[in-house]
């Protein structure tokens, strides 16, 4: 019950801290993921435990909101200009990647 209540109290901790570089970032206007990665490198050296970083992690908890953000923040009149580089470079790296991927499955 206790490991139960220090994991909520951390969250809880948590939450204020993001709200808290929220708050800040605006007045700042730096970017937010910017910020919490470095707070959240502040964070890690006072921590007393150790977590380890593993690829798993990494897509798991870090990607996703990155690749939101960054979705959230596109402008919509940029893409528009620049749909034909866009899908240019996209279509064939898409094939050429899973060319790759299935080539180093196969092997």
């Amino acid at each position: 019950m206790e490991n139960f209540l220090n994991t909520e109290t951390l969250i809880i901790e948590l939450l204020l801290i993001v709200s808290l570089v929220a708050l800040v970032v605006r007045r700042l206007r730096i970017p937010y993921t910017v910020a919490l990665v470095v707070v959240g490198l502040l964070i890690t050296f006072q921590q007393p435990q150790q977590i380890s970083l593993t690829p798993e992690l990494i897509l798991s908890l870090f990607i996703p909101p990155l690749v939101f953000e960054a979705a959230f923040h596109l402008e919509f009149k940029s893409l528009r200009e620049n749909w034909l580089p866009i899908v240019g470079l996209a279509i064939p790296g898409v094939l050429l990647t899973t060319a790759m991927v299935g080539a180093i499955v196969s092997y």
